[in-house]
């Protein structure tokens, strides 16, 4: 939709404008009116020569024209001073319409900056032409009955017509000539308004565009682009089949095109089309198999040392890789379908066990009242619930802003060694007692605790990670340790570097229950790898780990070997 952005009329040059419009008009009638008069007088230019060969001075009859010539120097002069003011005129008439050209579109543009065509405009340019050629010639057609009544009309000491007819035409000859000369002003008007748009057009260089021809030129000229361009990508996205097919058509109608040849085509018709045919159906099945579900189906191909053979078997090869990915997907798909039940019945169960040991400890505390000697006990055990749902809601929390990233991160040069020394010191009370002994080896410095520098600072391994997230992720994977590990078993921490630029923090131990369950599957959201779900855990701290350590661009491995399980975090060597 066209915008107008600027209209300018109702300033100086909307008046310049408007004064050349009238000018043009009025000048332009001027001229006709002056031109009429002087080829009215012209007509009569060889009246002086017919007068001195001895015609009457008085009265003389001259081309049906009875008329009195008193003086024939005024004749000679007004007929001069008629040519000299046509002459002005038409030159006054040229100039207001070349200012018209010159104003013309500069008042309304569209929002791009281009001028803005009305619906006027956008009329082919032929009929614009057609109409400035109408009109024009309406113009000087009206010019010739005032030419035939000019000649009846009394002109003061000039011209006396001794024979008048003041209806020549019919009505008054004074009416006729200014009902002629009103036409040739709405005339005029009409020629410029039709020329207007032209020059409009022009400048916005839509003049082709906007005509019927050149409407029609583009027209063809579009189709043939958009045949040659889909012909040109249709050869260039067949990969080389379009080519050999239409070649060897082709080939095949100059071999028609004789008695020799016509029989080798029909032969080849004969061996090559079945087989043709025979993969086409094979496709076609295939493609309906799949369509009604059957996604193990597999459409016959031929290949040979080179790989797949033809077109057609490429492409029952890419239909046969496309139902296995779709299968995949499905499988993947009811695999989510699964875990999404488990977490939200596992969900369910983790929060409805310490609400309703707290609810039948406060229904006992209401039965026996806070003087019970049990109420003591009562109030420890509604405690230990309440901390225990509060740890679990502040899990839920956490693992849902590590999941969705919107944890800030503050990446920094870590000293890993002394980490993992304060992360076992603050679990030594939790691993000691259930037996753990925990063995920290470090492969980057051949020692297993952290040696102090001369500035007295650590001298261990550093990485870039987040001192925060990464001491969590420690944490977690150290309380899954107290919680899940075989008790009075051994603990191996390893700092190693698989890679240059990595570094990777290992810890193992062997499960206390067996591990009948995936990497994978552990590492999802409210799952454990005792399924009674007997323990103090959430099941939500390897996921909490594993969308911390996405946070610091690292890696989280996870590796479940019969009994024995592995945990890995792998981060940027700093």
């Amino acid at each position: 939709m066209d915008i107008k952005l600027k209209n300018t009329k109702k300033g100086g040059l909307g008046t310049l404008y408007g004064l050349a419009w009238l000018v043009t008009v009025v000048s332009g009638m001027a001229c006709g009116i002056l031109a009429s008069l002087g080829v009215c007088l012209g007509s009569m230019s060889d009246l002086e020569s017919y007068l001195e060969a001895g015609g009457e001075k008085e009265w003389t009859e001259y081309n049906s024209w009875f008329v009195h010539i008193p003086d024939m120097n005024a004749f000679s002069d007004m007929l001069a001073n008629l040519i000299t003011w046509a002459v002005i005129a038409a030159v006054i008439a040229v100039v207001a319409l070349v200012v018209l050209s010159v104003l013309t579109g500069r008042f309304y543009r569209n929002e791009d900056g281009t001028i803005h065509l009305n619906w006027f405009d956008r009329f082919w340019s032929e009929l614009h032409i057609a109409g400035v050629c109408g009109f024009a010639t309406a113009t000087v057609a009206l010019c010739c009955p005032v030419v035939k009544l000019f000649s009846m009309i009394y002109w003061t000491e000039v011209f006396v017509p001794t024979v008048t007819d003041d209806h020549w035409y019919g009505p008054n000859n004074t009416f006729i000539i200014r009902l002629c000369i009103a036409g040739m002003a709405a005339c005029i008007a009409l020629t410029v308004l039709c020329f207007l748009p032209l020059i409009k057009k022009l400048k916005a260089h839509k003049f082709w565009e906007k005509s019927l021809v050149g409407g029609i030129v583009i027209w063809i000229f579009r189709k043939l682009r958009s045949f040659f361009g889909g012909l040109k990508r249709a050869f260039k996205e067949s990969d080389g089949t379009l080519t050999k097919v239409v070649g060897v058509l082709v080939a095949g109608a100059f071999l028609c095109a004789t008695w020799l040849g016509l029989p080798v085509v029909v032969v080849l018709i004969f061996i090559f089309v079945p087989r043709m045919v025979k993969k086409f159906t094979a496709i076609k099945e295939g493609v309906g198999q799949v369509k009604g579900g059957n996604l193990d189906w597999k459409i016959p191909v031929e290949e040979d040392a080179q790989g797949v053979r033809g077109e057609l078997d490429r492409l029952a090869a890419d239909i046969n890789e496309i139902s296995q990915a779709t299968g995949i997907a499905v499988q993947n798909e009811l695999k989510n379908q699964r875990m999404k039940t488990e977490l939200i019945s596992n969900v369910s169960h983790d929060l409805k066990t310490p609400l309703t040991s707290m609810v039948s400890y406060i229904d006992l505390l209401k039965t026996e009242g806070l003087n019970s000697p049990n109420a003591s006990e009562y109030l420890d055990i509604v405690d230990e619930k309440t901390q225990r749902l509060k740890v679990l809601t502040e899990d839920l929390f956490e693992a849902a802003k590590a999941s969705s990233g919107a944890i800030p991160v503050h990446m920094d040069s870590i000293d890993l060694d002394a980490l993992v020394s304060q992360s076992l010191g603050e679990m030594d009370q939790k691993l000691s007692a259930r037996g753990l002994s925990v063995i920290v080896k470090n492969e980057l410095s051949g020692q297993g605790a952290c040696a102090e520098d001369a500035d007295g600072g650590t001298g261990g391994v550093r990485v870039n990670a987040d001192g925060q997230l990464l001491w969590r992720v420690i944490e977690n994977l150290l309380g899954n340790v107290s919680k899940y590990a075989l008790e009075g078993s051994r603990v191996y921490v390893n700092i190693s570097s698989p890679e240059d630029s990595k570094v990777l923090l290992e810890i193992k131990n062997i499960s206390g229950e067996q591990l009948n369950i995936s990497a994978d599957e552990l590492m999802e959201r409210f799952t454990r790898g005792d399924a009674s779900r007997n323990t103090e855990g959430s099941g939500l701290g390897l996921a909490i780990a594993k969308d911390l350590t996405k946070l610091m661009n690292g890696e989280f491995r996870l590796t479940v070997d019969g009994d024995l399980f592995k945990a890995g975090v792998l981060l940027e060597r700093a």
